[in-house]
């Protein structure tokens, strides 16, 4: 049977995809992943995003990825810091923000299979019963990764309930086929699957069962990733180069924050942005509270530094209207979500919504220039989160190292958007991490389980990216947890365990300390970077894979999820035993 002209361009796209960013994997991975990436453009997933949330393989209940978005950025999953018990654990979250969930399931197929909904109802039925304990979960069975999602969703559900969350639930079965040929029985299924979770979810909740068929990929494939956001100046901007400087009522300023028709800030304009939020009881932006709270002489924007803006470009179809694609707040953070927090509290007077503030708009193409303002704004005040190191020398000459041997290094978020490279060659700095973590500091159980946590403080910091060490050691660890990768595609792994995501830095730690020949663990350490080894072959890996599992299989009693083995210190421990004690 021939196919459609929207086959055709789905298709088209497909392989052009999979050549473009993931040449090495099977069609079906590679489908997984394109699919993904068209499903969640509007939550503007990344290559990483999607790879912590696919969850396909044996046992995965007819699911491909779960994927769990706060206020349609923040990706959750289970090593957040939403789902811990800190103080700040929720902060900057909002009552009523949106809680997006999404179900996927794709197929390379040009027919329609009418058991997967029926199969997804089965598995999310399980899931959403809390008296379905992990152990009853991998009865079912689900893997550890369907597990594992099912526990971070239920709690997340929890932590967040005083917050009375709108969930938004959506559910996507996605392949080549027709989409004029949904029958009567599957649209039955959808309305079943689809009437059961909106019983499910909390009043005012919506949810969405879709077929995405060749139609609607192609729809979906001409829906831009750009943003738009419109910024009205009160007058015409003085305007030079590219760059334009102007005042905005600050009124007009929290419709630009935010999404239209809702309260919601968009945090994809503060991706770049190294600093936290530091909260309203900071001394600066208490001050700022107040300042809009009260009406004085003063105008506003005469007391505060105002904010400075990078977009791709600035269109202003009407003389005071200006519409930015992908807006980038690089300076005025800590402003910016004051005064969200003061309009949601309506503390705003009536005089100081009218007041302005000054915003300055600069379109640079030149990713050097566009760095270099982002250096320099960001290097203004103090900092208190990860990205506070993208711009240290040490963070700087990995990136240049990386990319000389083909790797790109995302030192910060949507850093190679618009650039044309491999996403299967683009690591963030957690991934580099969590490579250096297995490799260099052997501990797997902390690259699996809670990277962040490490890296989060500054002596974690200190020891995963040591000024001294050479940027070798980074090439190394990325070469060996990308050969890991590759392995564990292999029949040969799966026939030892389907169970890549608990496995991969277990096997590259256990790699790097079978080939280093130490007989002692303390040894380890002493072993010079230039002497680690970085090309596992598969059999040295299989043999790895054997005794890894052995090792699971002595501490697993059947009661427990396996990721809470592979995250607990039990099975490092003994699995590097095995291997320093082997002759």
């Amino acid at each position: 049977m021939s196919e459609s002209p929207d086959q055709a361009i789905a298709i088209g796209n497909f392989l052009e995809f999979k050549s473009s960013n993931y040449p090495k994997l099977s069609e079906d991975e590679a489908f997984e992943r394109f699919a993904s990436s068209v499903l969640l453009r509007q939550y503007g997933a990344d290559h990483a995003d999607i790879e912590r949330g696919l969850v396909s393989g044996t046992n995965d209940g007819g699911i491909d990825g779960i994927f769990l978005f706060l206020n349609r950025r923040e990706l959750v999953d289970s090593d957040s810091v939403r789902l811990t018990r800190r103080k700040a654990a929720l902060a900057g979250l909002q009552t009523g923000m949106s809680l997006d969930v999404v179900v996927v399931q794709t197929k390379k197929e040009k027919k329609w299979d009418s058991n997967v909904l029926p199969k997804i109802e089965s598995t999310l039925k399980v899931i959403f019963d809390d008296n379905q304990s992990a152990a009853d979960l991998r009865s079912f069975p689900l893997n550890d990764d369907i597990i594992e999602k099912a526990m971070t969703w239920r709690t997340l559900r929890a932590k967040l309930a005083m917050l009375v969350p709108v969930v938004h639930f959506h559910v996507y079965y996605a392949t080549f086929a027709p989409q004029g040929n949904v029958d009567k029985y599957m649209q039955t299924k959808s309305k079943q699957l689809k009437d059961w979770l909106t019983g499910c979810l909390p009043t005012g909740s919506t949810t969405t069962v879709e077929y995405v068929g060749d139609a609607e990929l192609v729809t979906r494939l001409r829906v831009s990733t750009d943003f738009m956001a419109k910024l009205v100046l009160t007058k015409p901007p003085v305007r030079q180069a590219n760059a334009l400087v102007g005042l905005v009522s600050i009124k007009d300023y929290i419709d630009f924050l935010r999404y239209e028709k809702s309260a919601t800030i968009r945090e994809e304009m503060f991706a770049v942005n190294v600093r936290d939020y530091a909260g309203a009881n900071v001394r600066v932006n208490d001050a700022i509270g107040m300042t809009l709270e009260s009406n004085s002489d003063s105008a506003f924007w005469w007391l505060n530094n105002g904010i400075t803006v990078i977009a791709d470009k600035a269109n202003n179809p009407l003389e005071l209207e200006w519409v930015l694609t992908n807006p980038l707040i690089v300076n005025g953070l800590q402003t910016s979500h004051v005064i969200h927090e003061q309009a949601v509290a309506k503390a705003i007077t009536r005089n100081r919504l009218k007041e302005s503030i000054l915003v300055r708009v600069i379109t640079e193409s030149d990713p050097e220039v566009r760095e270099a303002i982002i250096s320099g704004t960001n290097n203004q005040t103090a900092i208190a989160s990860l990205q506070l190191h993208a711009n240290d020398e040490k963070q700087i000459r990995i990136e240049q190292f990386l990319h000389s041997h083909g790797w790109h290094y995302e030192r910060r978020r949507y850093q190679y958007r618009g650039v044309k490279v491999a996403a299967s060659k683009i690591r963030n700095m957690t991934e580099v991490g969590q490579a250096v973590m297995a490799i260099r500091l052997l501990q797997p159980d902390t690259a699996r389980a809670r990277p962040a946590s490490l890296l989060g403080t500054d002596l974690g910091w200190m020891r995963v990216f040591k000024p001294d060490d050479s940027e070798e050691l980074y090439l190394k660890a990325l070469m060996v947890v990308d050969a890991v990768d590759d392995y564990l595609r292999t029949p040969a792994a799966k026939a030892v365990a389907d169970d890549s995501t608990n496995a991969r830095f277990y096997l590259a730690s256990g790699y790097v300390l079978q080939s280093s020949g130490v007989t002692k663990l303390e040894d380890y350490e002493k072993v010079p970077i230039g002497k680690l080894k970085d090309k596992p072959t598969q059999s040295t890996l299989t043999c790895l894979h054997k005794l890894l599992n052995e090792e699971v299989n002595k501490i697993d009693d059947g009661k427990t999820a396996l990721d809470r083995i592979f995250k607990g210190p039990n099975l490092k421990s003994a699995f590097f035993n095995r291997i320093v004690s082997q002759p």
